[in-house]
This record gives C-alpha cells, sequence and structure tokens, in this order.
C-alpha cells in the first residue's frame, strides 16, 4: 500500500500502518480524504466484498462518503452503522 497518497499520512508514522490490522481506518481515511486512484487502489487491494464490510461497520463517516458508498455498493444508508450517529437522524 506503499502507493497511495503521501497526504493520507499527514498525523502518523505510515511505517506503522499494517493494512490488515488497519484496514477499516485507511478504508475509512481514503474514503474521507483519498483521491479516486486511492479508492482503485483499495479496491484492488482488499476487493469490493471486503470493502463493503469495512464501510458498512465504520462507527462515523464523513455524509459524502457515506452517499459514496451507499451508491458504490448499491446498498441503502440503513445498511450502514454510522447512519445509526445523531448526524444522520431527523428530527
Amino acid at each position: 500500500m506503499t502507493t497511495l497518497s503521501d497526504h493520507l499520512f499527514w498525523d502518523v508514522d505510515r511505517s506503522g500502518i499494517d493494512p490488515e490490522r488497519h484496514a477499516a481506518w485507511l478504508a475509512k481515511r481514503v474514503l474521507e480524504y483519498g483521491r479516486w486512484r486511492n479508492w482503485q487502489i483499495l479496491v484492488a487491494h482488499y476487493g469490493k466484498l471486503r470493502l463493503a464490510e469495512l464501510a458498512t461497520g465504520l462507527r462515523s463517516l464523513h455524509p459524502r462518503a457515506l452517499a459514496f458508498c451507499s451508491a458504490w455498493f448499491q446498498l441503502p444508508l440503513s445498511a450502514f452503522r454510522c447512519s445509526t450517529s445523531p448526524q444522520f437522524q431527523t428530527p
């Protein structure tokens, strides 16, 4: 995963990132701050099914990233754990 954009690791030591152990963190980071090429790298590495599992299990996700995931994986917003957070609830 050394081909991911450097800007994704502004606050961490890149050498300490384990792609398997930190898969959910990497997916969230790419979804919220990555470029299209970064997403393509994740899809090639993890596969669509694994990324869907990671994305649906995230506790929080930027609304734009959530909308992208819903469309990309063809899943309703309710399938995502983060959709139960207060920012996505209607009064």
